[in-house]
Protein backbone atom coordinates (compact mmCIF):
# COMPACT_ATOMS: atom_id res chain seq x y z
CA UNK A 1 0.00 0.00 0.00
CA UNK A 2 2.72 2.25 0.70
CA UNK A 3 4.17 1.87 -2.68
CA UNK A 4 0.88 2.47 -4.63
CA UNK A 5 1.02 5.73 -2.09
CA UNK A 6 4.51 6.33 -3.49
CA UNK A 7 3.31 5.59 -7.34
CA UNK A 8 0.35 8.07 -6.72
CA UNK A 9 2.55 10.89 -5.27
CA UNK A 10 5.26 10.84 -8.69
CA UNK A 11 2.99 12.78 -10.92
CA UNK A 12 0.79 12.33 -13.85
CA UNK A 13 2.66 10.07 -16.15
CA UNK A 14 1.63 6.66 -18.06
CA UNK A 15 4.48 5.12 -16.27
CA UNK A 16 2.76 5.94 -12.39
CA UNK A 17 -0.53 5.17 -13.92
CA UNK A 18 1.01 1.45 -14.79
CA UNK A 19 2.49 1.27 -11.37
CA UNK A 20 -0.77 2.02 -9.58
CA UNK A 21 -2.77 0.02 -11.40
CA UNK A 22 -0.44 -3.64 -10.92
CA UNK A 23 0.08 -1.97 -7.44
CA UNK A 24 -3.62 -2.48 -6.83
CA UNK A 25 -3.88 -5.71 -8.60
CA UNK A 26 -0.91 -7.13 -6.59
CA UNK A 27 -2.74 -5.84 -3.02
CA UNK A 28 -6.04 -7.62 -4.33
CA UNK A 29 -4.48 -10.71 -5.08
CA UNK A 30 -2.47 -11.17 -2.33
CA UNK A 31 -5.60 -10.19 0.31
CA UNK A 32 -7.51 -12.64 -1.53
CA UNK A 33 -4.74 -15.16 -1.04
CA UNK A 34 -3.70 -14.55 2.44
CA UNK A 35 -5.70 -12.32 4.79
CA UNK A 36 -9.20 -12.95 3.71
CA UNK A 37 -9.37 -16.30 4.27
CA UNK A 38 -6.86 -16.37 6.98
CA UNK A 39 -9.89 -14.08 8.96
CA UNK A 40 -11.97 -16.84 8.97
CA UNK A 41 -9.71 -19.08 10.86
CA UNK A 42 -8.71 -16.65 13.38
CA UNK A 43 -12.73 -15.89 14.34
CA UNK A 44 -13.24 -19.56 14.66
CA UNK A 45 -10.23 -19.99 17.46
CA UNK A 46 -9.85 -16.47 19.16
CA UNK A 47 -12.70 -17.09 21.70
CA UNK A 48 -12.99 -19.22 24.82
CA UNK A 49 -15.27 -22.50 23.35
CA UNK A 50 -18.40 -21.24 25.37
CA UNK A 51 -18.05 -17.63 24.10
CA UNK A 52 -17.56 -18.22 20.59
CA UNK A 53 -21.07 -18.00 18.99
CA UNK A 54 -21.41 -14.69 21.30
CA UNK A 55 -17.80 -13.29 20.18
CA UNK A 56 -17.92 -14.68 16.28
CA UNK A 57 -21.64 -12.58 16.21
CA UNK A 58 -20.12 -9.50 17.92
CA UNK A 59 -16.95 -9.31 15.75
CA UNK A 60 -19.29 -9.68 12.12
CA UNK A 61 -21.21 -6.72 13.87
CA UNK A 62 -18.29 -4.64 14.24
CA UNK A 63 -17.08 -5.14 11.49
CA UNK A 64 -20.35 -4.35 9.57
CA UNK A 65 -20.38 -0.99 11.51
CA UNK A 66 -16.95 0.28 9.95
CA UNK A 67 -17.22 -0.80 7.06
CA UNK A 68 -20.04 1.67 5.93
CA UNK A 69 -18.04 4.38 6.82
CA UNK A 70 -15.10 2.91 5.20
CA UNK A 71 -16.71 2.29 2.27
CA UNK A 72 -18.24 6.04 2.05
CA UNK A 73 -14.65 7.48 2.92
CA UNK A 74 -12.93 5.37 0.18
CA UNK A 75 -15.30 6.61 -2.44
CA UNK A 76 -14.92 10.39 -1.26
CA UNK A 77 -11.08 9.93 -1.52
CA UNK A 78 -10.90 8.57 -5.29
CA UNK A 79 -13.94 10.85 -6.23
CA UNK A 80 -12.38 13.64 -8.26
CA UNK A 81 -15.02 16.22 -7.05
CA UNK A 82 -14.46 14.97 -3.32
CA UNK A 83 -11.03 13.81 -2.06
CA UNK A 84 -9.25 12.95 -5.44
CA UNK A 85 -5.92 11.15 -3.59
CA UNK A 86 -6.23 8.94 -6.36
CA UNK A 87 -3.03 6.16 -5.53
CA UNK A 88 -2.53 8.24 -2.72
CA UNK A 89 -5.00 6.54 -1.32
CA UNK A 90 -2.61 3.67 -0.26
CA UNK A 91 -0.99 6.32 2.50
CA UNK A 92 -4.50 5.58 3.99
CA UNK A 93 -4.63 2.16 4.02
CA UNK A 94 -1.46 1.46 4.33
CA UNK A 95 -1.30 3.26 7.78
CA UNK A 96 -4.76 1.57 8.83
CA UNK A 97 -2.60 -1.42 7.94
CA UNK A 98 0.23 -0.90 9.81
CA UNK A 99 -2.06 0.07 13.02
CA UNK A 100 -4.07 -3.41 12.31
CA UNK A 101 -0.39 -5.27 12.13
CA UNK A 102 0.61 -3.77 15.49
CA UNK A 103 -2.55 -4.40 17.06
CA UNK A 104 -2.43 -8.18 15.61
CA UNK A 105 1.18 -8.45 17.13
CA UNK A 106 0.43 -7.53 20.45
CA UNK A 107 -2.98 -8.80 20.92
CA UNK A 108 -3.58 -12.07 19.12
CA UNK A 109 -2.37 -15.13 21.29
CA UNK A 110 -0.23 -17.94 19.19
CA UNK A 111 -2.41 -20.82 19.19
CA UNK A 112 -0.63 -23.33 17.26
CA UNK A 113 -0.29 -26.39 18.80
CA UNK A 114 -2.73 -25.34 21.85
CA UNK A 115 -6.16 -27.81 22.37
CA UNK A 116 -9.29 -26.15 22.81
CA UNK A 117 -8.92 -27.24 26.40
CA UNK A 118 -5.90 -25.32 26.71
CA UNK A 119 -6.35 -22.11 24.97
CA UNK A 120 -10.00 -21.54 27.63
CA UNK A 121 -7.24 -22.37 30.61
CA UNK A 122 -5.20 -19.57 29.05
CA UNK A 123 -7.88 -17.13 28.61
CA UNK A 124 -9.45 -17.78 32.04
CA UNK A 125 -6.02 -17.00 33.51
CA UNK A 126 -5.94 -13.48 31.45
CA UNK A 127 -2.48 -14.79 30.04
CA UNK A 128 -1.04 -12.14 27.57
CA UNK A 129 -0.66 -12.92 23.98
CA UNK A 130 2.51 -12.32 23.69
CA UNK A 131 3.10 -14.70 26.38
CA UNK A 132 0.53 -17.48 24.83
CA UNK A 133 3.42 -19.43 23.01
CA UNK A 134 5.94 -19.88 26.31
CA UNK A 135 3.16 -20.60 28.89
CA UNK A 136 3.87 -23.86 30.28
CA UNK A 137 0.91 -25.74 30.58
CA UNK A 138 0.83 -29.39 32.78
CA UNK A 139 -1.60 -32.19 32.34
CA UNK A 140 -3.43 -31.59 35.59
CA UNK A 141 -4.41 -27.98 34.92
CA UNK A 142 -7.72 -27.57 34.99
CA UNK A 143 -10.56 -24.43 34.52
Amino acid sequence: MLALGVAGSVGESNAASLAQAALGLIVSVLFTLGAAPISYAIIGETSAIRLRPLTTGFGRGIYYIVEIPCIFLASHMLNPTGGNLGGKCGYVWGGTGAICLVTAYFFLPEFKGRSYREINILFKRKVPARQWAKYELSIEDDE
